[in-house]
């Protein structure tokens, strides 16, 4: 017999990631998620970071995500896709890209999306930050999720 473990080479688990937050900001613990962290809540929204990890086939590229995002923000009340943009966090080249739509009830909505990917063992390890704001502080919460994102460290 064969005995396969997880996470090992051939089935590695999702890489280490940290992310600094502000002391106001909880820990929200949700299936599918490598972490999330919310602020507090201002007039019923709460501006979140989310982490997540998918298992790709090879021919999903960052492309493929960004195509996954266009299709999202194309079914939005005056949804938006900036153009991509690419950064290094710590020693791990990321790609971006900031969207926006209207919710009906929320009002504006700002979501900044980093992309980080590796290929291994014939698939592609894909972590997806993803930064939430809006409401009524939605410039002032840009700004802060935008200095948190930055301090987000992957470890392959």
């Amino acid at each position: 017999m064969t005995q396969f473990s997880a996470p090992s080479q051939t089935f590695p688990g999702p890489p280490r990631v940290s992310v600094e937050v502000p002391d106001d900001w909880t820990a929200v613990p949700m299936a599918g998620t490598v972490l999330a962290a919310r602020g507090p809540l201002v007039d019923g929204l709460a501006s979140n970071v989310v982490v997540r990890h998918y298992t790709r086939p090879l021919t999903f590229t960052v492309p493929s995500a960004m195509a996954d995002l266009k299709a999202f923000v194309d079914q939005q009340p005056e949804g938006e896709i900036d153009e991509p943009f690419t950064l290094t966090l710590g020693e791990v080249p990321v790609i971006g890209v900031n969207i926006s739509w209207t919710d009906p009830k929320a009002g504006d909505i700002v979501q900044v999306h980093l992309f980080a990917g590796t290929r291994l063992e014939g698939l592609v390890h894909l972590v997806q930050v993803t930064g939430s704001v809006g409401g009524t502080e939605i410039e002032t919460d840009y700004d802060q999720v935008q200095g948190i994102l930055q301090t987000v460290r992957i470890e392959r």
